[in-house]
């Protein structure tokens, strides 16, 4: 699994504005919360989101793990 901070910048903002369209979908504040919303894991909500944006599966940022 390819590191997040590792991917072309390009890539990572693809993913996070995926992130940032479905939290507002979703009306969650976070990944945490988007999870539980999903009624599923983190890990799992997070590859969901690099599935939906095209991209490869790859770590969680630290950024965006941290529970607000």
């Amino acid at each position: 699994m390819a590191k997040f901070e590792d991917l072309p910048g390009n890539v990572r903002a693809l993913i996070l504005a995926k992130l940032a369209a479905e939290l507002a979908a979703h009306k969650s504040t976070n990944l945490h919360a988007l999870a539980k919303i999903q009624r599923t894991d983190v890990t799992h909500a997070w590859r969901d989101i690099c599935r939906k944006a095209g991209q490869p599966v790859c770590t969680i940022p630290a950024d965006v793990i941290q529970r607000n």
